[in-house]
């Protein structure tokens, strides 16, 4: 296997965690800056709302939470579908959006912890959707969308 099979191979691995993992990470920062230091229930509230919109789409996606999974293979059409600009810069924005809407509002500083964690979990999740059927159906070469050539 050559050097750029190999680094194809890790990047494709990798890059669902990765997004994710810039998302969760800028959240959290955009909720320090705003509001300093969190305090221990504060993490808890945004790592549990975080936990709660996981098991809110898996719960939704597989029809319960104790059921049985069968993993297929991830089937990756394009490299576009692996970056996640769209997905990460859309939830980053959405989540400093929900902070200044809090701020403006009033709402608690920990409600307003949780309420990113959520947001940030299923938003990316979520957006991924969209990075997927755009990789799917704007492909170079593809057939569908080129009318059959």
């Amino acid at each position: 296997m050559s050097h750029r099979d190999r680094l194809a191979r890790t990047l494709l691995d990798e890059s669902w965690a990765y997004g994710y993992t810039l998302t969760i990470w800028g959240a959290g920062a955009f909720l320090i800056a705003e509001y300093g230091v969190p305090s221990h229930l504060d993490v808890i509230g945004y790592v549990g709302g975080s936990l709660l919109g996981f098991a809110a789409l898996t719960w939704y996606s597989f029809g319960g939470l104790l059921v049985g999974v069968e993993r297929d293979s991830r089937d990756v059409r394009s490299p576009v579908e692996m970056v996640h600009l769209f997905a990460t810069f859309c939830n980053l924005v959405g989540a400093l959006l929900t902070i200044q809407a809090a701020r403006a509002l009033g709402v608690p500083e920990r409600a307003t912890f949780v309420a990113v964690g959520v947001g940030s979990t299923v938003g990316y999740s979520l957006l991924l959707l969209v990075e997927e059927v755009v990789g799917e159906r704007y492909r170079p070469g593809d057939a569908a969308r080129d009318g059959g050539e």
